[in-house]
Formats: C-alpha cells, sequence, structure tokens
C-alpha cells in the first residue's frame, strides 16, 4: 500500500530534518555549549575551545553549540556521516549594570553556509520593561529570518545574574511563554528547582525545553539528580558546559558520559 505524506515546504522539511539531528528517536538531546568566549572572553577551562571540542567530539554527545568562529574552524571534525549536530549562537549580550546590551554576532546566511542545524539566541528578561521591546526585537528578528531556510531556533530566557529561586524562576516563566508565542522551536532555561513548575511548562508550553547548567558548582552526584529530575517532569535533554568542561579532562569525560546515559537510557553509544 502506498504511504501518504502531508506536503510540506522545503522549509518545514528542512526545519524537520534538522530537529531529528538535534533530538534522538527517543526526543531527548545532549548538547555540550562551548560558546561561551564570544559573551565571557576568555573562560577558565574553555581556554582554547578548538581543542576542546576536538576532545568531546569522540565522546557521546548529540550535539555541540558553538560560535561561529570556532564553528567554521571545527567544520572538518563534523564531515562525515553520523557526526554529532552543530548549533550556533547567532548573538552575545554584555551587562555591566541595570541596562544590557544585546548584539548580533552571526546571520542566518552564515548559519545556512555552515551547514548549522538550529541557531540558539539568549532573551534576557530580568530587564526593566522599557528594555524588553529590544530584546523581544531581536528574537523575533531571528525567528523570522529562520522560518523560510528551515533552520529550527533555540531561545534562552534567562534571568541574568540573578540569584536563583523562586522569584528568578517566575521571570524564566514569563519569558519561556513570550519566547514561545514569537515561535520559539527549543526552548533552553534553568532548571526551576520544582519538578512540579517544570512539568507545568513542558504541558503548556508544547515545545522541547532543555535545561541550562549555569556556573560551575555543586557536585557531579547534585547534578546527576537535577538532570534526572527534570526528565522525569517532561524535560527534553540538557545544554550543560561549565559543570562539565571546568573540571579535569578525565573527570570531565565521565560526567559527559554519564549525562548521556542518563538522558538516553539504554542507548548505544553513538
Amino acid at each position: 500500500m502506498q504511504a501518504h505524506f502531508q506536503p510540506v515546504t522545503p522549509a518545514h522539511a528542512g526545519k524537520a530534518y534538522r530537529m531529528g539531528r538535534i533530538f534522538g528517536p527517543d526526543g531527548k538531546t545532549v548538547v555540550l555549549p562551548l560558546d561561551h568566549g564570544s559573551m565571557l572572553g576568555r573562560v577558565p577551562g574553555l581556554e582554547d575551545p578548538v581543542a576542546a571540542l576536538e576532545r568531546f567530539a569522540s565522546l557521546p554527545c548529540d550535539g555541540f553549540l558553538v560560535g561561529p568562529g570556532v564553528l567554521a574552524k571545527t567544520a572538518p571534525l563534523f564531515a562525515r556521516r553520523g557526526a554529532p549536530a552543530r548549533l550556533l549562537t547567532i548573538d552575545s549580550y554584555w551587562n555591566d549594570g541595570p541596562q544590557g546590551t544585546s548584539a548580533m554576532i552571526s546571520s542566518l546566511a552564515t548559519a545556512s553556509a555552515l551547514g548549522v542545524d538550529a541557531v540558539k539566541v539568549l532573551m534576557p528578561w530580568n530587564v526593566a520593561a522599557r528594555d524588553r521591546a529590544p530584546v523581544v526585537s531581536l528574537v523575533s528578528a531571528v525567528v523570522e529570518a529562520a522560518a523560510p531556510v528551515g533552520v529550527p531556533v533555540m531561545v534562552e530566557p534567562i534571568a541574568y545574574q540573578m540569584e536563583r529561586g523562586p522569584e528568578a524562576s517566575k521571570v524564566e516563566a514569563d519569558g519561556c511563554r513570550v519566547a514561545m508565542e514569537l515561535g520559539a522551536d527549543i526552548l533552553k532555561v534553568a532548571y526551576p528547582g520544582d519538578p512540579a513548575t517544570l512539568e507545568a511548562w513542558c504541558q503548556e508550553l508544547h515545545l522541547p525545553i532543555v535545561m541550562l547548567g549555569g556556573p560551575q558548582g555543586g557536585t557531579l552526584e547534585e547534578l546527576f539528580s537535577m538532570v534526572a529530575d527534570a526528565l522525569k517532569a517532561g524535560a527534553s535533554g540538557v545544554v550543560i558546559g561549565r559543570k562539565v568542561w571546568q573540571r579535569p579532562v578525565d573527570e570531565a569525560a565521565r560526567a559527559l558520559e554519564h549525562l548521556y546515559s542518563i538522558v538516553h537510557p539504554g542507548a548505544a553509544r553513538p
């Protein structure tokens, strides 16, 4: 019997293909971000991002989140069948006071030329109402530019440099809702500390939600417990960097491997 397929545009087909490269058959993903230099400069543990990417590329991981310069320099690492996905950080943000500044550091034309599987844009949301307009404009511009070329957009609503707690989670919950309304395809957000809260977000937003890690701190056991709780609440994976690569090399490798086993229990190593 002949299969029937819903007609789709090339953009829809391209987005479906790229989402399938980021998320496994189980709908989950482990992404290692190495993009911190575009915002924070020379970060301890990531002094040489190219060498770090070369080191981690042989370990179980679904994708890497990097800036445009590193992405271009490391393209040969991924020029093979079965290579991990590549996600491009397309903007940056600097904040030295009550008002921050966002700026594009790449474009969808560059993303398409590099063959990336998604772009990521930061959405600082603990800002004054008057400062939210340019944030929304930037996110909207990325979503609009990505749509015709079939590139998924990961949006990161964040209470930037705000003490973690219920108030920060409330800010980020509002940011997630706005990001969904703007057309985000994936949400990258901090664990709210309460599985019931995260479960509500996952049910309400109808988008894959992946957990970020934040600054290095705490034990690996605490990290693994958080990830397990988030997955039980409906999270679709993790995008965790500093809590992995700001550890000794061997410990970082073991941490990434164990994160992969938590997110994809029973899966064969890629």
